[in-house]
């Protein structure tokens, strides 16, 4: 599976723009981070068992990539994107805003690890990006009808760590 040149043309072109001049001539990581909130925040996704990722589950995420590496540079794509400027704090993040979900994906394609929250969309962005993956571990949350319906095995690669 590849992107269209013009996607990919698009992601590479934003991500160089959004590299730090300080890192321009050095060896960093990206990691994305794949934020899924507003369906989720309805009340019926909260009964069936869906938790919403909290902000303290990224800042943990952001932490074992912060505390192992020496330059991380964070790749917020949302459909939230208020929220993660508000929520996700890091001194190194971009935001990615106003593009098309293809280019977005392409954008996660371009980095070397990944922080998602539940959907297929996040586990694309995990696959993409192809390196280690940070998930939600209270999805579903126990006893809810949605753990009956989703099993953890089916949905989560086992290589993935779930915080």
């Amino acid at each position: 599976m590849t992107f269209k040149s013009k996607v990919v043309d698009a992601a590479r072109r934003w991500l160089e723009e959004q590299t730090p001049e300080k890192w321009r001539r050095k060896k960093f990581v990206r990691v994305v981070i794949h934020v899924r909130r507003t369906d989720y925040t309805l009340p019926v996704y909260d009964r069936e068992g869906w938790a919403l990722p909290t902000k303290d589950f990224f800042r943990r995420a952001m932490s074992y990539f912060t505390d192992c590496l020496e330059r991380v540079q964070f790749v917020s794509l949302s459909d939230d994107p208020a929220w993660c400027q508000k929520h996700l704090n890091a001194t190194d993040i971009v935001y990615s805003t106003g593009h098309s979900p293809a280019v977005d994906m392409a954008i996660a394609s371009l980095c070397d690890h990944a922080i998602i929250t539940i959907g297929s969309y996040g586990w694309w962005v995990a696959w993409f990006a192809n390196g280690i993956t940070i998930t939600q571990l209270n999805l579903p949350r126990n006893g809810s009808t949605l753990a009956k319906r989703l099993h953890r095995d089916d949905y989560y690669k086992p290589d993935w760590i779930g915080l």
